[in-house]
């Protein structure tokens, strides 16, 4: 239609040049009734010229719009794929958030078909203190028996991936992620504390339906999926062992959608992990099961959420939800090698929504038995020769899971200033585990509670760096040697990609 309009707005130039000239010609040589009727003429073709421009006009005005349209419709479709659960998880990511992905998407490596490999990335650089003993120092999670103060530096929490995206089955979009950093350990070298050992955290496909979605991999599990922010703990969440339950894991998971995608149910199964170091006799390379592997029982887990993009009236999207998780352990004793199975087991409450315009919170609150392959239970999954009490008397009661509760919380301020670039965090967390099951025969010094408070800020010159500041203390209670703290300060700063 464009040159049509064209081609007409052409022949009507070029016919009034023409008639222009006979004009001319027809002032000198011709009457007067001549000339008149001529210039009744060309204010007739000049009239449909002008009809012709603005027509022409509206359709340039028009086409934009297709376009943006096709767009949007294109992107939309890339966001849904995206993986869920990842770090603080939220159902529905905000607009603003989601333009930014889109932008994001636009680069790549385009491997034909409409798909396109993603690398991205986010180094790391923490300078940190501890006041005292600490179980790590760089991203400590309790306070130690014994050990000393100390100060360092480390990048090894710098991670990088690729996302792959565009490709279709059918009617579904295929995405695909990996994802690792360098978290995994040190070589056994005198030097080796700078040399950290690449670690696997990601690695998964997904396909994704308008309201279902089919995850296979390493992901997020679907128990108590919330984090808190934090600059200084992004190998390790924030508040670890201190009320907040957490693991990447393989699995098959099912998320599906209801009523306008605010209610989100998942399920998953996923490989059983018990924390017990399952490692081999000959090398840390060699695989063995641990507990939960050789209970032949997978994890089950499940999660109902609710959403809503305008919490509060805030115009920013907030969640609830309620997950439970399932699984067994098998320990062998004694010389007749007796299995004993004990359940894993665990209920939890998660929320991250805002109060305010510049106020909010998230957290979770759980409670359960064997969880230490969540790190939950301060790291304790078992007592293995539990000793109830009959009056002054200890008795041999076998082994026995530990049950513990706990939670943590956040909250996030960002205040009128610097273009909302600066945002303060702070957090608390308790990890508590049932004095009564740390009970042996054995005497030991259990971890019978892990009381953790943070406080930090996070500064954003420009969205891709980031500066902050984290102050974090452990207040942990041992069975035998009492109550240790420790202070943990750490100055950050990250750069994504």
């Amino acid at each position: 239609m464009l040159q049509t309009i064209v081609k007409n707005l052409v022949f009507s130039i070029l016919l009034i040049t023409f008639f222009g000239s006979l004009l001319n010609v027809a002032a000198q040589d011709s009457d007067k009734k001549q000339t008149e009727q001529m210039q009744v003429q060309i204010r007739q073709l000049e009239k449909q010229l002008q009809e012709m421009r603005e027509e022409m006009a509206k359709l340039k005005e028009s086409l934009p719009e297709k376009k943006d349209v096709a767009s949007t419709d294109k992107n939309t479709a890339k966001t849904e794929v995206s993986s869920f659960g990842m770090a603080s998880v939220s159902e529905n990511k905000s607009t603003e958030s989601q333009s930014k992905t889109q932008e994001k998407k636009q680069i790549g490596i385009d491997l034909g078909n409409n798909i396109k490999l993603i690398p991205y990335g986010t180094i790391y650089f923490n300078a940190f203190s501890n006041s005292g003993g600490t179980n790590n120092s760089d991203v400590p999670l309790w306070a130690t028996q014994s050990g000393q103060s100390n100060v360092g530096g480390s990048l090894r929490q710098t991670r990088f991936g690729a996302r792959l995206e565009g490709a279709k089955i059918g009617n579904a979009n295929l995405s695909a992620v990996i994802e690792a950093d360098f978290f995994g350990g040190f070589p056994a070298i005198g030097i080796g504390e700078n040399f950290g050992v690449v670690r696997l955290r990601l690695a998964n496909a997904k396909i994704n339906w308008e309201k279902t979605s089919v995850t296979i991999g390493q992901d997020w599990m679907v128990f108590a999926p919330n984090n808190p922010t934090s600059i200084a703990a992004a190998a390790i969440p924030q508040m670890a062992a201190a009320g907040n339950p957490w693991s990447r894991l393989p699995q098959i998971r099912i998320e599906r959608k209801f009523y306008k995608n605010r209610i989100i149910w998942q399920g998953a199964i996923l490989s059983p992990q018990t924390g017990d170091f399952p490692t081999g006799t000959n090398s840390p390379a060699l695989l063995q099961p641990g507990s939960g592997a050789a209970s032949r029982l997978p994890f089950f887990q499940s999660r109902l959420a609710f959403s809503n993009a305008n919490w509060f009236g805030t115009k920013k999207n907030g969640s609830i939800g309620i997950s439970g998780h399932y699984g067994r352990s098998r320990v062998t004793t004694g010389t007749s090698s007796i299995n004993n199975d004990i359940d894993s087991v665990g209920f939890a409450l998660d929320w991250n929504f805002p109060l305010a315009k510049r106020l909010g919170i998230s957290g979770e609150a759980f409670f359960g038995r064997n969880l230490a392959g969540f790190q939950a239970g301060i790291f304790q999954n078992y007592n293995p020769d539990f000793a109830p009490r009959q009056g002054a008397t200890l008795v041999s009661g076998g082994v026995r899971g530990i049950g513990t509760r706990g939670g943590w919380t956040q909250i996030w301020f960002t205040p009128d200033v610097l273009k909302d670039r600066l945002t303060f965090y702070g957090s608390i967390g308790l990890d508590d585990p049932r004095n009564e099951d740390l009970v042996s025969i054995s005497v030991g010094d259990w971890r019978s509670r892990n009381l953790a408070y943070a406080f930090n800020f996070i500064f954003k010159p420009i969205p891709q760096f980031s500066l902050g500041t984290e102050f974090r203390r452990f207040e942990t209670t041992f069975t035998r040697s009492g109550r240790h703290t420790a202070n943990h300060l750490n100055l950050a700063a990250a750069y994504s990609f």
